[in-house]
Protein backbone atom coordinates (compact mmCIF):
# COMPACT_ATOMS: atom_id res chain seq x y z
CA UNK A 1 0.00 0.00 0.00
CA UNK A 2 1.52 3.51 -1.30
CA UNK A 3 2.17 6.31 1.30
CA UNK A 4 -0.83 8.87 1.53
CA UNK A 5 0.07 10.87 -1.27
CA UNK A 6 2.52 9.23 -3.48
CA UNK A 7 1.94 6.53 -5.92
CA UNK A 8 3.45 3.11 -6.78
CA UNK A 9 5.49 2.15 -10.03
CA UNK A 10 7.90 0.43 -11.91
CA UNK A 11 10.68 1.62 -13.44
CA UNK A 12 11.14 0.95 -17.08
CA UNK A 13 13.97 3.17 -18.27
CA UNK A 14 17.18 4.88 -16.46
CA UNK A 15 18.37 7.98 -18.17
CA UNK A 16 20.79 9.83 -16.20
CA UNK A 17 18.34 11.73 -13.30
CA UNK A 18 15.29 10.93 -15.06
CA UNK A 19 13.18 7.20 -15.42
CA UNK A 20 10.26 5.98 -17.11
CA UNK A 21 8.12 4.50 -14.50
CA UNK A 22 4.80 2.26 -15.22
CA UNK A 23 1.86 3.39 -13.01
CA UNK A 24 -1.80 3.26 -13.14
CA UNK A 25 -1.65 1.70 -16.96
CA UNK A 26 0.50 4.35 -18.50
CA UNK A 27 4.05 5.28 -18.64
CA UNK A 28 5.31 8.49 -17.07
CA UNK A 29 8.58 10.78 -16.82
CA UNK A 30 9.77 11.16 -13.37
CA UNK A 31 13.27 12.88 -11.97
CA UNK A 32 15.26 11.24 -8.78
CA UNK A 33 15.11 13.62 -5.70
CA UNK A 34 18.79 14.43 -4.93
CA UNK A 35 18.34 12.80 -1.33
CA UNK A 36 18.47 9.51 -3.06
CA UNK A 37 22.03 10.12 -4.46
CA UNK A 38 23.55 11.03 -1.30
CA UNK A 39 21.51 7.84 0.10
CA UNK A 40 22.39 5.74 -1.99
CA UNK A 41 26.25 7.02 -2.36
CA UNK A 42 28.35 3.83 -3.20
CA UNK A 43 25.89 3.57 -7.00
CA UNK A 44 26.47 6.05 -9.84
CA UNK A 45 22.77 6.02 -10.02
CA UNK A 46 20.40 5.24 -7.04
CA UNK A 47 17.76 3.27 -9.22
CA UNK A 48 18.13 0.17 -11.41
CA UNK A 49 15.24 -0.85 -14.41
CA UNK A 50 12.83 -3.56 -12.71
CA UNK A 51 13.01 -1.29 -8.93
CA UNK A 52 9.51 -0.86 -7.45
CA UNK A 53 9.02 2.87 -6.27
CA UNK A 54 6.87 5.31 -5.00
CA UNK A 55 6.46 8.89 -6.90
CA UNK A 56 5.74 12.23 -5.29
CA UNK A 57 4.85 15.49 -7.03
CA UNK A 58 6.37 19.09 -6.56
CA UNK A 59 5.92 21.89 -8.52
CA UNK A 60 3.83 19.82 -11.06
CA UNK A 61 6.41 17.45 -11.96
CA UNK A 62 6.49 13.61 -10.82
CA UNK A 63 9.57 12.46 -8.73
CA UNK A 64 10.83 9.27 -7.31
CA UNK A 65 10.70 9.92 -3.50
CA UNK A 66 11.39 6.42 -2.41
CA UNK A 67 12.98 3.01 -3.59
CA UNK A 68 11.15 -0.06 -2.58
CA UNK A 69 13.11 -3.16 -1.11
CA UNK A 70 14.33 -5.21 -3.48
CA UNK A 71 14.54 -8.98 -4.22
CA UNK A 72 17.84 -8.69 -5.91
CA UNK A 73 20.19 -6.74 -8.23
CA UNK A 74 22.39 -7.58 -10.78
CA UNK A 75 25.05 -4.54 -10.83
CA UNK A 76 28.96 -4.43 -11.57
CA UNK A 77 31.85 -1.92 -11.29
CA UNK A 78 30.92 1.56 -12.86
CA UNK A 79 33.68 2.54 -15.36
CA UNK A 80 36.87 4.93 -14.30
CA UNK A 81 38.95 4.59 -10.84
CA UNK A 82 36.87 5.01 -8.40
CA UNK A 83 35.26 2.12 -7.30
CA UNK A 84 31.31 2.41 -7.64
CA UNK A 85 28.78 0.12 -8.18
CA UNK A 86 26.51 0.76 -11.75
CA UNK A 87 23.14 -1.24 -11.13
CA UNK A 88 22.05 -2.71 -14.42
CA UNK A 89 18.47 -4.64 -13.29
CA UNK A 90 16.64 -5.35 -9.86
CA UNK A 91 14.14 -7.73 -9.26
CA UNK A 92 14.80 -9.91 -11.54
CA UNK A 93 13.98 -13.92 -12.40
CA UNK A 94 16.92 -14.81 -14.41
CA UNK A 95 20.30 -13.33 -16.57
CA UNK A 96 20.58 -14.24 -19.93
CA UNK A 97 24.60 -13.59 -20.80
CA UNK A 98 24.58 -13.18 -24.17
CA UNK A 99 27.90 -14.66 -26.06
CA UNK A 100 28.54 -15.66 -29.59
CA UNK A 101 30.97 -17.23 -32.41
CA UNK A 102 32.33 -15.70 -35.33
CA UNK A 103 32.52 -12.06 -34.49
CA UNK A 104 32.35 -11.04 -31.68
CA UNK A 105 34.19 -14.79 -30.73
CA UNK A 106 33.50 -16.22 -27.64
CA UNK A 107 34.90 -14.85 -24.91
CA UNK A 108 34.96 -17.15 -22.13
CA UNK A 109 36.82 -14.52 -19.75
CA UNK A 110 33.56 -12.41 -20.30
CA UNK A 111 31.38 -14.50 -19.97
CA UNK A 112 32.56 -16.04 -17.00
CA UNK A 113 32.88 -12.58 -14.72
CA UNK A 114 29.26 -11.61 -15.54
CA UNK A 115 27.90 -15.73 -14.43
CA UNK A 116 30.43 -14.75 -11.13
CA UNK A 117 28.45 -11.46 -10.76
CA UNK A 118 24.93 -12.89 -11.42
CA UNK A 119 25.64 -15.94 -8.99
CA UNK A 120 27.24 -13.67 -6.32
CA UNK A 121 24.10 -11.09 -6.46
CA UNK A 122 21.80 -14.15 -6.24
CA UNK A 123 20.54 -14.35 -9.57
CA UNK A 124 20.11 -17.00 -11.36
CA UNK A 125 22.02 -17.58 -15.04
CA UNK A 126 21.72 -18.70 -18.47
CA UNK A 127 24.46 -18.75 -20.99
CA UNK A 128 22.99 -18.06 -24.92
CA UNK A 129 25.58 -19.07 -27.15
CA UNK A 130 24.00 -17.02 -30.62
CA UNK A 131 25.77 -17.33 -33.89
CA UNK A 132 25.80 -20.95 -33.47
CA UNK A 133 26.19 -21.61 -36.93
CA UNK A 134 29.39 -19.76 -37.43
CA UNK A 135 30.93 -21.91 -34.35
CA UNK A 136 33.91 -23.70 -35.48
CA UNK A 137 34.05 -27.77 -35.58
CA UNK A 138 33.70 -29.04 -32.15
CA UNK A 139 33.56 -25.48 -30.31
CA UNK A 140 30.06 -25.49 -29.97
CA UNK A 141 29.48 -28.99 -27.82
CA UNK A 142 32.86 -27.61 -26.02
CA UNK A 143 31.75 -24.57 -24.77
CA UNK A 144 28.21 -26.19 -23.80
CA UNK A 145 29.82 -28.87 -22.25
CA UNK A 146 32.39 -26.89 -19.78
CA UNK A 147 28.94 -24.60 -18.36
CA UNK A 148 26.38 -27.03 -18.39
CA UNK A 149 29.11 -29.15 -16.06
CA UNK A 150 29.46 -26.15 -14.05
CA UNK A 151 25.72 -26.15 -13.54
CA UNK A 152 24.73 -23.68 -15.89
CA UNK A 153 21.90 -23.91 -18.78
CA UNK A 154 22.51 -23.52 -22.15
CA UNK A 155 20.84 -22.31 -25.09
CA UNK A 156 22.38 -22.86 -28.86
CA UNK A 157 20.71 -20.19 -31.21
CA UNK A 158 21.01 -18.37 -34.66
CA UNK A 159 19.03 -15.94 -36.20
CA UNK A 160 19.87 -17.20 -39.27
CA UNK A 161 18.72 -20.35 -38.93
CA UNK A 162 16.11 -19.63 -36.17
CA UNK A 163 18.38 -22.31 -34.03
CA UNK A 164 17.16 -22.59 -30.59
CA UNK A 165 14.46 -19.75 -30.95
CA UNK A 166 11.58 -21.92 -29.40
CA UNK A 167 13.42 -22.51 -26.71
CA UNK A 168 14.61 -19.29 -26.22
CA UNK A 169 11.17 -17.99 -26.16
CA UNK A 170 10.03 -20.46 -23.54
CA UNK A 171 13.03 -19.18 -21.12
CA UNK A 172 11.17 -15.74 -21.39
CA UNK A 173 7.91 -16.93 -21.03
CA UNK A 174 6.35 -15.52 -17.74
CA UNK A 175 9.57 -14.85 -16.56
CA UNK A 176 11.05 -11.13 -15.98
CA UNK A 177 14.74 -11.72 -17.60
CA UNK A 178 17.62 -9.64 -18.05
CA UNK A 179 19.27 -9.84 -21.11
CA UNK A 180 23.05 -8.93 -21.22
CA UNK A 181 26.08 -9.75 -23.26
CA UNK A 182 29.11 -8.52 -25.66
CA UNK A 183 28.27 -5.91 -27.98
CA UNK A 184 27.69 -7.47 -31.34
CA UNK A 185 26.34 -10.91 -30.11
CA UNK A 186 23.10 -10.17 -31.13
CA UNK A 187 21.26 -9.65 -27.80
CA UNK A 188 18.86 -7.03 -29.89
CA UNK A 189 18.35 -9.59 -32.92
CA UNK A 190 17.22 -12.53 -31.36
CA UNK A 191 14.73 -10.17 -29.06
CA UNK A 192 13.39 -8.81 -32.35
CA UNK A 193 12.58 -12.78 -33.26
CA UNK A 194 11.05 -13.87 -29.92
CA UNK A 195 9.20 -10.30 -30.28
CA UNK A 196 8.67 -7.88 -33.59
CA UNK A 197 6.58 -5.60 -32.54
CA UNK A 198 9.84 -4.36 -30.37
CA UNK A 199 11.79 -3.06 -33.31
CA UNK A 200 15.04 -2.90 -31.86
CA UNK A 201 17.97 -1.32 -33.64
CA UNK A 202 20.79 -3.60 -34.88
CA UNK A 203 23.68 -2.57 -36.02
CA UNK A 204 27.01 -4.12 -37.96
CA UNK A 205 29.79 -5.76 -36.37
CA UNK A 206 33.30 -3.20 -36.54
CA UNK A 207 35.25 -5.23 -38.40
CA UNK A 208 38.11 -2.86 -36.92
CA UNK A 209 36.84 -4.10 -33.32
CA UNK A 210 35.27 -6.94 -34.24
CA UNK A 211 33.03 -6.21 -31.92
CA UNK A 212 29.42 -4.59 -32.55
CA UNK A 213 28.23 -1.25 -32.05
CA UNK A 214 26.01 0.33 -28.66
CA UNK A 215 22.49 0.12 -30.93
CA UNK A 216 20.94 -0.07 -27.37
CA UNK A 217 22.48 2.76 -25.09
CA UNK A 218 20.40 2.52 -22.13
CA UNK A 219 18.42 -0.49 -20.05
CA UNK A 220 14.59 -0.85 -20.82
CA UNK A 221 11.80 -3.11 -19.74
CA UNK A 222 9.74 -4.07 -22.45
CA UNK A 223 6.73 -6.60 -21.76
CA UNK A 224 6.31 -9.83 -23.90
CA UNK A 225 3.07 -10.90 -25.38
CA UNK A 226 4.05 -14.78 -24.42
CA UNK A 227 4.18 -13.24 -21.06
CA UNK A 228 6.91 -11.89 -18.48
CA UNK A 229 9.21 -9.21 -19.61
CA UNK A 230 13.22 -8.09 -21.03
CA UNK A 231 15.58 -5.68 -20.35
CA UNK A 232 17.27 -4.92 -22.73
CA UNK A 233 20.73 -3.55 -22.10
CA UNK A 234 23.53 -1.82 -23.90
CA UNK A 235 26.32 -4.69 -25.54
CA UNK A 236 29.71 -4.16 -23.66
CA UNK A 237 33.22 -4.81 -24.70
CA UNK A 238 34.60 -6.05 -20.86
CA UNK A 239 33.16 -6.32 -17.55
CA UNK A 240 34.24 -5.83 -13.84
CA UNK A 241 31.98 -7.47 -11.21
CA UNK A 242 31.50 -4.78 -7.98
CA UNK A 243 31.48 -6.23 -4.61
CA UNK A 244 33.09 -9.55 -4.62
CA UNK A 245 35.67 -10.16 -1.79
CA UNK A 246 38.69 -12.29 -3.08
CA UNK A 247 38.22 -14.41 -0.20
CA UNK A 248 34.67 -15.32 -1.85
CA UNK A 249 35.41 -15.54 -5.19
CA UNK A 250 35.76 -18.97 -5.27
CA UNK A 251 32.39 -20.08 -3.70
CA UNK A 252 31.02 -17.94 -7.46
CA UNK A 253 32.19 -20.63 -9.70
CA UNK A 254 30.20 -23.62 -8.67
CA UNK A 255 32.24 -26.43 -10.12
CA UNK A 256 35.32 -24.82 -8.69
CA UNK A 257 33.60 -24.35 -5.14
CA UNK A 258 32.77 -28.29 -5.28
CA UNK A 259 35.99 -29.06 -6.03
CA UNK A 260 37.44 -27.10 -3.33
CA UNK A 261 35.74 -28.89 -0.76
CA UNK A 262 38.05 -31.02 -0.97
CA UNK A 263 41.23 -29.53 -0.40
CA UNK A 264 43.45 -29.80 2.71
CA UNK A 265 43.27 -25.82 4.01
CA UNK A 266 39.92 -24.49 4.35
CA UNK A 267 40.27 -21.11 3.11
CA UNK A 268 42.37 -22.83 -0.05
CA UNK A 269 42.50 -20.08 -2.90
CA UNK A 270 43.44 -22.64 -5.36
CA UNK A 271 46.63 -21.69 -6.45
CA UNK A 272 49.91 -23.06 -5.03
CA UNK A 273 48.84 -23.96 -1.37
CA UNK A 274 49.55 -27.37 -0.41
CA UNK A 275 46.62 -29.91 -0.73
CA UNK A 276 44.84 -28.33 -3.69
CA UNK A 277 42.32 -30.47 -5.11
CA UNK A 278 41.04 -28.03 -7.76
CA UNK A 279 44.69 -27.49 -8.91
CA UNK A 280 44.58 -31.08 -9.05
CA UNK A 281 41.53 -31.71 -10.72
CA UNK A 282 42.60 -29.07 -13.24
CA UNK A 283 45.98 -30.67 -14.02
CA UNK A 284 43.82 -34.23 -14.44
CA UNK A 285 41.30 -32.26 -17.08
CA UNK A 286 38.36 -33.21 -14.41
CA UNK A 287 37.89 -29.02 -14.93
CA UNK A 288 38.24 -26.66 -17.63
CA UNK A 289 41.48 -25.11 -17.52
CA UNK A 290 39.87 -21.91 -19.42
CA UNK A 291 37.13 -21.38 -16.16
CA UNK A 292 40.44 -21.97 -14.02
CA UNK A 293 42.37 -19.24 -15.93
CA UNK A 294 39.62 -16.67 -15.67
CA UNK A 295 39.12 -17.18 -11.96
CA UNK A 296 42.61 -16.42 -11.30
CA UNK A 297 42.64 -13.74 -13.37
CA UNK A 298 39.81 -12.20 -11.28
CA UNK A 299 41.30 -12.87 -8.19
CA UNK A 300 44.06 -11.06 -8.63
CA UNK A 301 42.42 -8.38 -9.70
CA UNK A 302 39.94 -8.11 -7.09
CA UNK A 303 42.84 -8.53 -4.63
CA UNK A 304 44.10 -4.88 -6.03
CA UNK A 305 41.06 -3.85 -4.46
CA UNK A 306 40.40 -5.64 -1.58
CA UNK A 307 43.52 -6.73 -0.39
CA UNK A 308 46.20 -9.35 -1.31
CA UNK A 309 46.07 -13.24 0.03
CA UNK A 310 45.44 -13.92 3.47
CA UNK A 311 43.40 -10.93 3.66
CA UNK A 312 40.54 -13.23 5.39
CA UNK A 313 40.77 -16.40 6.95
CA UNK A 314 36.84 -17.66 5.60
Amino acid sequence: MAAAGLREGLVTRVDARQCDVAVGGQTVAATLRGRLFEEHGEDRSPVAVGDRVRLGTEGGELAIEEILPRRNVFARRASGAEVRRQLIAANVDQLLVVSSFGTPPFSSITADRILAAAHFHGVPAVLVLNKADLAAPGQLEAVRLTYERAGYPVLATSAADNTGIEALRECLRGRTSVVYGLSGAGKSTLLNIIEPGLGLRVQAVSRALRSGQHTTTFARMHALALGGAVIDTPGVRSFRPYGIPPWELRLHFPEIAAAGARCSMRACQHRDEPGCAVRAAVEGAALPESRYRSYLELLAELEQIYGGPGSSDR
